[in-house]
């Protein structure tokens, strides 16, 4: 079924108790590790990641944006996090990541940006439980969805079958939504659209509604 992880690294972070609290009943956190180094921006590191993972029951998934993702997962192996994800493009053994991911009782992905062939992540096939498409080329502010996504994300979904879930990152919101969600994609990340807004938890729940009635609207076609 389609979901929303808002990314919190968008919410109040000097507030973020209140956040997590009012953030009740969400289905996914999503949580950017950034090392300023892969991306320009630093985020958190996984200390920040440990304390909420104890805060929370929230489910949460981890997106390393970082130089070198097997050095953050013994970090990450003994919190609640369920979902870790590493940019494709950094790792010399994608199937090390993955499978010390699954070591550690965990659900393993890849992230692929726009410029990544989709053909990266066929050898891994057997490995990957999560495909996550970053769908902007930095995380700056303002930037527009790429389109070129849609593309990968349907050869993606050719390629992955059902088992795989597919989510994209990055600019999303009521404009490209249904182009995203007919594409194959089963969720999505939301940052400023979410925490941005008057009201978060309002506009998760819209964003939630809105990619069911999509989701349902083109089920018949896939």
């Amino acid at each position: 079924m389609f979901t929303v992880s808002p990314s919190i690294y968008s919410a109040d972070l000097l507030d973020l108790k209140k956040v997590l609290d009012e953030a009740k009943g969400f289905e996914h956190i999503h949580l950017d590790v950034d090392d300023g180094n892969f991306v320009k921006g630093i985020s958190f590191g996984t200390e920040m990641v440990r304390q909420i993972s104890d805060y929370t029951d929230i489910p949460l998934d981890v997106h390393l944006e970082v130089l070198n993702p097997l050095d953050h997962l013994e970090d990450l192996k003994d919190t609640k996090v369920g979902l870790i994800s590493a940019h494709i493009e950094v790792l010399d053994y994608p199937s090390l990541f993955l499978s010390t991911v699954h070591h550690y009782g965990k659900k393993a992905g890849l992230a692929i940006n726009l410029k990544t062939p989709v053909s990266f992540i066929e050898p891994y096939l057997d490995q990957i439980d999560h495909l996550l498409f970053v769908s902007v080329e930095t995380d700056e502010d303002g930037l527009p969805f790429r389109k070129a996504v849609l593309k990968k994300v349907e050869e993606a979904r050719k390629m992955a079958g059902k088992d795989i879930t597919i989510w994209v990152d990055g600019g999303v919101n009521d404009s490209n939504l249904e182009e995203i969600v007919k594409a194959g994609a089963d969720g999505v990340v939301i940052g400023r659209a979410v925490f941005k807004a008057a009201s978060f938890k309002g506009a998760y729940e819209h964003y939630i509604a809105l990619g069911r009635e999509y989701e349902n609207k083109y089920s018949n076609g896939r």
